[in-house]
Order: C-alpha cells, then structure tokens, then sequence
C-alpha cells in the first residue's frame, strides 16, 4: 500500500484542542486514566518491561512516562 505525502493543515479548533491539552500535561495532575488497546511489536514491550522491572516501576506507568517525554519534544 502506497502512502501519500499529504501534508494536512489543522482546523484552528484543533490547533487549540491541541495546544489545551498540552497546557494540561504541564499540569501537575494527570486526567483518570482510559483504557485503551494498542498493538505494540513485541521487541519494543519487552525491552519496556525490562526496563519497568529495572527502575522498579510497572510497565504501564513506564509507557504514559516515555508517551509524556516524547509529546513534550
């Protein structure tokens, strides 16, 4: 399957739904948690948990942190 190299322009109303729920992630508290389903290749979730078990902290948690870092970037 071909992808296109269409470069989309956001509405203004989603420049600022974006822009507002960045301000909220320099919050302090976090929203409750959804649960969601993703697929993730499995290399990628073992070295996670590795990594989760390594800093002692749950997997989970470990992802919503590097999810944090890299919207943050």
């Amino acid at each position: 399957m071909k992808r296109r190299n269409v470069k989309l322009e956001p509405s203004p109303l989603e420049a600022l739904q974006y822009l507002e729920s960045m301000r909220q992630l320099s919050e302090d508290k976090d929203a409750p948690t959804v649960m969601i389903s993703l697929r993730v290749p499995g290399n990628i979730l073992k070295t996670i948990k590795h990594k989760a078990k390594i800093e002692n902290k749950k997997y989970q948690s470990l992802i919503v942190e590097l999810l944090r870092t890299g919207l943050k970037k």
